[in-house]
């Protein structure tokens, strides 16, 4: 349940935040807030930004510019204060394969500073909440990808941290583990954990409380999912013809404004029952695909950026 906040308040504050590699702006001025015990997703597609701000705001890397505090501790000079009160589920995997599944979690209480049996007794505590005290005697290599996502999980709470960071989290797993994942994620925010997650799966953003749309280093949208999915407007036709800009000037010289997008040519409007085969009736161009339905967060950021969120899904670059 999100909480009423004033500025001190605030989990995670950023002003203009700026992060260049050399000649490439990978963050260009990001102003952000997240609320204490709210769930905060920053989505966008593969190279838009959100691993760099998330490895930011989790003292991992340093800014070019501007300002940023999280649970109210400068991420330059605090750094150990906010890693002390943080847990993290990185993209790559960072569980030692050489030791069994308990003994992962116990290593990390240490780190963290509890005492030998104390992070012996929240190891059997966070494995019995995530359900996987049966594979407490197995290492890493030995578990499925998703019993590992979970060890990941109870990895970073071992030491009840304030605020969880997760960074596309279950990039890789199927359907049913990353829903068993959220799921479990989402008690945690129950309990009121504050958690920052990065992904490019709206399904997954919309458990968020409130999402940032970010895309080439700049946010383009904040706001609740489905106040973001009400801009695009209340229905969506999507139309693939046989030469889609000549269908466009004729939608445009009938007073139908229509986007040229890569996903196609999208309409939207109040009346899309209505409309939609009056467009297959009167279209000079044949239609070889037609879909009508409510627009989702993949119609907001393509309205907004003009691409998908699977954009250059499998380029390797700065995110």
């Amino acid at each position: 349940m999100v909480q009423d906040t004033t500025p001190s308040d605030f989990i995670i504050e950023t002003h203009q935040l700026v992060k260049n590699y050399e000649a490439v702006k990978a963050l260009r001025g990001i102003d952000l807030t997240v609320n204490q015990g709210e769930i905060f997703a920053l989505l966008g597609p593969n190279g838009a930004g959100k691993t760099t701000l998330f490895s930011i705001l989790a003292t991992l890397r340093k800014p070019t510019g501007g300002s940023a505090t999280v649970l109210g501790y400068d991420v330059i000079n605090d750094r150990e204060a906010i890693r002390k009160n943080i847990g993290i589920v990185f993209q790559e995997p960072a569980l030692d394969s050489r030791l069994k599944s308990f003994d992962n979690l116990r290593l990390m209480g240490l780190f963290y500073g509890l005492g030998w049996q104390e992070s012996k007794q929240r190891a059997q505590e966070v494995m019995k909440i995530l359900e996987i005290e049966d594979y407490a005697d197995r290492p890493p290599r030995k578990l499925s990808g998703g019993q590992k996502r979970r060890l990941e999980l109870a990895r970073a709470i071992i030491a009840q941290p304030r605020l969880l960071f997760l960074d596309e989290a279950t990039l890789g797993l199927d359907v049913d583990a990353r829903r068993s994942f959220w799921d479990r994620v989402s008690r945690l925010s129950d309990e009121g954990t504050t958690i920052f997650l990065t992904t490019h799966y709206m399904e997954e953003a919309e458990i968020a409380d409130r999402i940032a749309m970010i895309n080439e280093g700049n946010i383009v949208a904040l706001d609740t999912p489905q106040a973001l999915k009400q801009q695009v407007g209340e229905g969506l036709i999507r139309l693939e013809t046989e030469n889609n800009p000549e269908a466009i000037d004729w939608l445009s010289h009938q007073n139908i404004q229509a986007d040229d997008s890569e996903e196609g040519i999208l309409i939207y409007t109040s009346d899309a029952p209505s409309l939609l085969p009056v467009l297959l009736k009167n279209l000079p161009q044949k239609v070889i695909r037609a879909e009508m339905r409510e627009p989702s967060l993949e119609d907001a950021f393509l309205t907004l950026t003009g691409k998908s969120l699977q954009h250059n899904k499998h380029t390797k670059s700065k995110s």
